[in-house]
């Protein structure tokens, strides 16, 4: 992967896009004031500046333009030395919204972006017989977090009456029919006013999967099974990202 050297190239193309939206930005201004004030509107006049003295100021633009590409790149490895990766993104995503092709910021905008998603991991075992049991994690609207899981558990059903209705799915975690039977599926429960609010859809994570959350609130782990299972057995679970202690 390509380092973001501290000097970025600003490409020509970009300077001569922002300096027509400075251009057109000063000339779009209305001329409101004189209106309110009773006064006549002021025909524009052409500024009184020779050529020699224009491509200086143009020259002085670019070069304003530039330096403002270097001091961000340059802010941005500052702060991903510091370990704050997550300014360092906000500054990357800037640079790349000015031209996506600026060299050397799309690659470590991406290496940046995996560190966050491999950085504050936690592990644990999720008991499959025990459902939807605790939350594992706090998790945050808009914010990426990554599922990982190894193992293998025992599948059984119970032997239960059913009608032609198939299994009951009183409540929408039971079974969806929409995750593969038996998948390990992800639910984010939000917190409306401080207490919990109407789950999301089931999420299937199967044996690992990134997922950003719609909702800011609590993250449930399970395998898909109908109610009155008897399955066993563990799975090894990693998450991380933007996640947080349940508590």
């Amino acid at each position: 992967m390509r380092p973001l050297t501290a000097r970025v190239q600003f490409p020509v193309a970009i300077l001569a896009c922002l300096t027509a939206a400075f251009v057109l930005g000063a000339a779009s201004v209305p001329e409101t004031s004189g209106q309110l004030a009773g006064k006549s509107k002021k025909k524009a006049t052409k500024p009184s500046i020779s050529p020699a003295d224009l491509q200086k100021l143009q020259l002085r633009l670019k070069e304003t333009q530039k330096a403002f590409v270097d001091d961000t790149a340059d802010l941005a490895i500052e702060f991903e030395k510091a370990g704050m990766l997550e300014e360092s993104k906000k500054l990357l995503q800037a640079l790349q919204r000015l031209d996506n092709e600026i060299p050397g910021v799309k690659e470590k905008l991406k290496e940046i972006e995996e560190s966050i998603m491999t950085d504050n991991p936690a592990d644990f075992s999720l008991d499959v017989s025990k459902g939807w049991n605790d939350p594992i994690a706090r998790v945050e609207k808009g914010k990426p977090i990554r599922i990982q899981a190894v193992g293998k558990y025992r599948f059984q059903i119970a032997s239960i009456a059913v009608g032609p209705e198939g299994f009951p799915t009183k409540d929408v975690r039971d079974v969806n029919k929409n995750v593969g039977l038996g998948a390990l599926t992800a639910l984010v429960v939000p917190i409306v006013k401080g207490k919990p609010g109407k789950p999301g859809a089931p999420i299937e994570i199967g044996s690992g999967r990134e997922i950003t959350p719609k909702e800011s609130g609590f993250l449930f782990l399970a395998v898909n099974a109908p109610p009155g299972n008897r399955c066993t057995g563990k799975l090894d679970v990693q998450i991380s990202g933007y996640v947080k202690p349940p508590r």
